[in-house]
């Protein structure tokens, strides 16, 4: 975190210090330091600080000039308690670190003032591309992903050319936007489909030709190849539920000579060549 920034989350604190509101969030970047401020007038009526990660996680408690911590000795090596002001100080930040975290004030009459803290960690986002799917031949009709290889992206925007895509006849976004199916027609020379994945501390863009789109195959088969294999399934299944008819009927123990003469007489209506041949169907160990 710059100096500047830090200034800037100094001053804030400052300004709400007395108002009892909840301070606003906290947003900061994996491995930096945060100060989560109080959002209280310090004085010498409070008597006790309790810092806690919400729901019931206790942290640090001050009491008679002394600071406990609590957690891990892991933990415990990465927060510090301000004495002079109350604020907690969180080091080396983790994606985990992100949650409300509550101060609570015990003032010398036994009363308890909370206050909640909203911390955020993000991990700066970059390595954005744009994939895609086309789900027919004939470039009508495909899928364009938007995805990172690093960071936590809470938003995707997309842009055709310089126009802001939003859901109209033609684009339909998924529900967190990091998708979109796009129903086209007419030329694709010229087109391009941009995508900017951000998050509160950072943003990265991407782009996608639509004519690189359309050079690639359909990644699925065309539906007269589907319907084609199905056909030649259904005529097999039924195949073999015909064999195994005549064979349930017609089973029986035989001789290789026997069998011989069914696989060469299958097509007769012979009811020995027919056994012959299902028998070694079902049980070629039965032929003797």
């Amino acid at each position: 975190m710059s100096l500047t920034c830090l200034f800037r989350a100094a001053v804030f604190a400052a300004c709400l210090a007395g108002t009892g509101a909840d301070p606003r969030p906290v947003i900061t970047t994996v491995g930096q330091m945060a100060l989560l401020p109080t959002g209280m007038a310090i004085g010498p009526h409070i008597t006790e600080v309790v810092w806690k990660r919400l729901p019931n996680i206790r942290i640090a408690e001050y009491s008679k000039n002394n600071i406990e911590y609590f957690g891990t000795m892991e933990y415990k090596k990465r927060v510090t308690f301000k004495v002079r002001n109350y604020e907690l100080e969180i080091r080396d930040l983790r994606i985990e670190d992100t949650a409300d975290y509550e101060v609570i004030f015990v003032t010398n009459s036994g009363s308890e003032t909370p206050t909640i803290v909203r911390l955020e960690v993000y991990e700066p986002i970059s390595g954005t591309q744009v994939k895609a799917k086309n789900i027919t031949s004939i470039c009508n009709f495909f899928l364009l992903t938007c995805s990172v290889t690093l960071g936590n992206p809470t938003r995707f925007n997309w842009w055709k050319n310089s126009e802001p895509l939003g859901n109209d006849s033609i684009h339909y976004f998924q529900e967190n936007r990091d998708t979109v199916e796009i129903h086209h027609s007419g030329a694709v020379a010229g087109i391009v489909y941009k995508c900017e994945a951000s998050n509160p501390i950072s943003k990265n863009k991407a782009e996608i030709l639509l004519k690189d789109i359309c050079e690639h195959p359909a990644t699925g088969l065309p539906w007269w190849v589907i319907m084609l294999i199905a056909i030649g399934v259904l005529i097999a299944i039924i195949g073999v539920l015909f064999i195994t008819y005549r064979c349930v009927l017609s089973a029986r123990h035989v001789t290789w000579t026997e069998l011989h003469a069914g696989w060469v007489d299958w097509r007769q209506e012979d009811p020995k060549s027919r056994a012959s041949f299902c028998t070694f169907l079902w049980n070629p160990k039965s032929v003797i």
